[in-house]
């Protein structure tokens, strides 16, 4: 392995090289082919060598040229090669060691630090991975526990309504009713969101292209009532006999999500949905747009948080929980895939890219 030098050791010894270089280019080259050589000079009867004429300055000077280029190539060349390698191993997902190749000590230092930092980084994101899994299981848990008190009330509220008992008890009734109907469902679906951090190689499974387009095409009609709001569409030129590899009950669900937000939040009075799917390159990226709807810029850069809500009040009657675009975000990401959010066209598009290769992220 070459000795290691700092940059301005690389840039003295560079400099050397040149001069010794440009002295033994004029000695070897220029002057002693010179002390061969006689010219005899009219009017004089002796010859006597010449070594400084306009010829003599123009080979000098190209020749330091030549010197210097060549030997300041070199160096960029170098920096160049090493710099390449410390940007190589910048990229913590690539983790190679090469700091064996470097020779210059300020790379060496810069690669070392980024390693260290890479380790930390590395660090922190398993702490992270750990906590959510943590998170996700005392959710799941908790999700439970609940679910089980909720179903005894919600069983004893739906009795209770039966049995004969004074009629102005019932409005309190059917608001035990409402209220244990509406936790069932908050914590389904948080049920659900936790169970997307928890693998299952089993729900991943290749389909056809048609059966995806099906299966997405019945459930989006089977959420609305009204069949017309609604424009499903699609390239007619994909080729339905393609596989594609993915947990399709996340996928449909996901897409369900962004439907009843959507229908939530369209134009009261004159609803239009648009739902696009488009295949290209291994990614599936399905649209939904509706109209009637403006998201602020907070909105937009929070939405797809977990328990984000617009009512910072957080209203009971609104009946968002603020999982739905968490949930179609973690589908996306699962799928080694995005989650966009955007007003278009006076109204919000939700546009989710799934990542259908044989291999998940």
């Amino acid at each position: 392995m070459e000795n290691k030098v700092s940059f301005k050791q690389l840039v003295q010894k560079t400099c050397l090289k040149i001069i010794v270089e440009f002295v033994i280019a004029i000695l070897v080259l220029y002057l002693l082919p010179l002390l061969s050589i006689s010219i005899k000079v009219p009017g004089e009867e002796t010859a006597y060598p010449v070594f400084l004429n306009i010829f003599s300055w123009i080979y000098i000077c190209i020749a330091l040229l030549v010197i210097i280029s060549y030997n300041i190539r070199q160096l960029l060349l170098k920096i160049h090669k090493e710099m390449n390698i410390v940007y190589h191993q910048s990229m913590w997902l690539e983790l190679t060691d090469l700091t064996e190749s470097l020779t210059i000590t300020e790379f060496i230092e810069t690669n070392q630090k980024i390693n260290h930092m890479q380790q930390q980084i590395e660090g922190m994101l398993e702490k992270e991975r750990q906590q959510k899994e943590a998170l996700a299981f005392k959710v799941s848990a908790a999700s439970h526990d609940l679910k089980t008190p909720l179903t005894v009330i919600q069983g004893n509220s739906e009795l209770l309504s039966q049995s004969a008992i004074e009629g102005k008890y019932l409005p309190y009734i059917q608001d035990i009713k409402i209220a244990s109907n509406r936790m069932i469902e908050y914590i389904n679906r948080l049920l659900l969101y936790s169970k997307t951090f928890y693998e299952n190689e089993n729900e991943w499974k290749e389909y056809s292209l048609q059966d995806v387009i099906e299966s997405i095409d019945q459930e989006i009609h089977y959420l609305l009532k009204d069949k017309s709001i609604v424009t499903f569409q699609y390239n007619e030129q994909i080729d339905k006999n393609t596989t594609v590899y993915l947990h399709l009950n996340y996928v449909l669900r996901a897409v369900m999500n962004m439907m009843q937000n959507a229908v939530e939040y369209s134009q009261v009075d004159k609803k239009s949905i648009k739902v696009d799917l488009q295949y290209t390159q291994k990614q599936l990226v399905i649209s939904v747009w509706n109209n009637g709807a403006y998201l602020t810029d907070e909105t937009l850069q929070h939405a797809d948080s977990l328990f984000y809500r617009k009512d910072k009040n957080r209203n009971l009657n609104d009946a968002h929980f603020g999982i739905g675009l968490a949930f179609v975000k973690r589908v996306s990401e699962l799928h080694s895939g995005t989650l966009k959010i955007k007003n278009e066209n006076d109204g919000v598009k939700v546009t989710i890219s799934i990542h259908t290769g044989l291999s998940k992220k």
